[in-house]
């Protein structure tokens, strides 16, 4: 069976699905799409041009030296990776950069912590899971196309999580020279992932399958706990901004929780009231902000930390001033 612009386009709907999921799941602070669209576009073209010439190159080499069937197992479990994870690897880095210097400017941190590194790195796995997933169907089939569409999707967004998470992790390490070691430690975890999953996939088949759901699992569980931690986090670090006048009591209350920010918000909306809506979720957001950016602050009060958490403070107010002239109309 011939690989079906249907399939293809089945392919992509799944692959937006899951995008959107991963980005959902992040309660508390939700990546912009102007930087995950980029990541993923580099997944989807980059990463795969690039690792499709250093595969190939790589292949050709050893079936000059041993046997082709030997070739494509060298290639798969010791080449693969290590090229695949490193040129994902390499838009997590760029992105971090980039976040950081906008955060610098804006006061806000759009990449640090366990989640936003799942974010990221399962962005540009998806998308290189999608051109390679079309690569092999157009070779192979639509058999195989679906296989891996539906066994295997998550599969590079696991494995370079590790590297997005390694570099989430950086804004919490106060040495220096010690914020090398997380993308470093997540970068060799997402190859030696890789490097598990291809073996096991080559050697005994469905079984690498298995490893995966289990890799999906043990993620569950890691999001479930960092969630946790976070809601704490937001939990203790906005207790003095109700002191201070910054948050009201009531904003106190529902900010920690998902559910109930999220039925306040559609009580709102359904209402009538948009305006009301729209500064809600922007104050509540800046809010959030503010309790990452004084966690960061309270582990290394760097100066830009300080002024990071006075300038979110500052915005809270001036959203709030803004608001009350159409509330009091």
């Amino acid at each position: 069976m011939n690989l079906s612009g249907a399939l293809i386009g089945a392919g992509v709907l799944q692959t937006i699905l899951y995008l959107l999921f991963i980005r959902a799941i992040d309660l508390y602070e939700r990546e912009p799409l102007r930087y995950v669209v980029p990541v993923f576009l580099w997944g989807f073209m980059v990463a795969t041009t690039i690792s499709l010439v250093f595969n190939t190159l790589a292949q050709i080499t050893f079936e000059s030296l041993v046997s082709k069937q030997a070739a494509n197992f060298l290639t798969a479990v010791f080449v693969a990776p290590v090229v695949e994870e490193s040129t994902k690897g390499l838009a997590l880095f760029i992105i971090f950069v980039i976040a950081y210097l906008a955060s610098r400017r804006h006061r806000l941190i759009e990449f640090a912590g366990v989640m936003d590194g799942i974010v990221y790195g399962a962005a540009v796995g998806f998308g290189f899971a999608l051109a390679e997933d079309i690569l092999y169907g157009v070779q192979f089939g639509a058999e195989t196309f679906l296989v891996r569409r539906i066994l295997g999707g998550f599969g590079h967004a696991a494995f370079t999580s590790l590297t997005g998470i390694g570099i989430g992790l950086i804004p919490f390490v106060n040495n220096r020279v010690l914020k090398f070691f997380p993308p470093l430690l997540g970068l060799l975890g997402a190859i030696l992932l890789h490097a598990t999953f291809n073996f096991l996939a080559t050697t005994m088949g469905p079984v690498a399958y298995l490893f995966m759901f289990i890799v999906v699992l043990l993620y569950l569980v890691l999001i479930i706990v960092w969630l946790a931690f976070e809601r704490r986090w937001i939990q203790y670090e906005l207790r003095e901004e109700v002191e201070k006048g910054i948050i009201s009591p009531e904003e106190y209350i529902i900010l920690p929780t998902y559910f109930r920010r999220t039925g306040y918000y559609l009580r709102l909306i359904l209402t009538g009231r948009l305006g009301e809506w729209f500064r809600a979720r922007r104050v509540h957001s800046t809010a959030v902000d503010l309790a990452f950016a004084k966690r960061l602050a309270r582990r290394s009060p760097a100066p830009s930390r300080v002024e990071r958490v006075q300038a979110l403070r500052q915005k809270i107010l001036d959203l709030k001033a803004q608001a009350a002239p159409r509330a009091s109309t």
